[in-house]
């Protein structure tokens, strides 16, 4: 077994305690400790040390809400404001329940109705009555090409909408047309919901 001198030995250890002690308090062995208030502690739990915690990011700018439509929402529909009790709109209309092919709860149609919208040509218009005001219509259709027809007519009218899944869409606060097409027919509603009261 070889032994080290002592000289040696001696020397190691004063390397090994200058390289453990603390930077700035190796050569001064005297010096009083560091107050606690300035001791710094790595009790922060999971929380990384000061040298490699990341950065604070600058907060990211609200992005506007691109599913509203940009030009006003319409305030009826054929001539018919939302909202109107139905008592009036059959004065004004003519409106009768629709019957066939089944009965429709709170539904009904004009006798009279223009089964065109834009440059297409549409199969059936109803307006639903779901609490005895107008709340809403629906409009079907068949063929790829009325689809078109009425997606370029909504478009001009209200600019860009929004395709969601298989729908194409417009939405405001209170009122909202929804456009699909679907094995070859196709159906466009409007819905309006008056908004809640505060």
């Amino acid at each position: 077994m070889r032994f080290f001198p002592a000289s040696a030995l001696t020397a190691l250890v004063l390397a090994a305690t200058w390289f453990s002690a603390p930077m700035g308090h190796a050569a001064q062995p005297d010096s009083p400790p560091l107050p606690a208030s300035q001791v710094q502690s790595n009790d922060s739990g999971d929380a990384p040390p000061p040298f490699i915690s990341r950065p604070r990011r600058s907060p990211r700018p609200v992005r506007p809400d691109m599913t509203y439509a940009t030009r006003p929402a319409p305030t009826a529909f054929r001539d018919l404001p939302w909202a109107t009790p139905l008592d009036k709109a059959k004065a004004d209309l003519g409106l009768v329940p629709v019957t066939t092919p089944r009965p429709l709860a709170n539904t009904y149609q004009r006798p009279d109705e223009h089964l065109r919208l834009g440059q297409a040509e549409v199969r059936t218009v109803a307006y639903y009555f779901p609490r005895g005001v107008f709340a809403g219509a629906g409009i079907v259709f068949e063929g790829e090409g009325n689809f078109f027809l009425i997606k370029d007519h909504l478009i001009e009218l209200y600019g860009p909408g929004r395709q969601v899944s298989d729908r194409y869409g417009w939405t405001w606060d209170s009122v909202n047309i929804d456009l699909r097409l679907k094995n070859g027919v196709g159906e466009l509603r409007y819905t309006f919901e008056p908004p809640v009261a505060k």
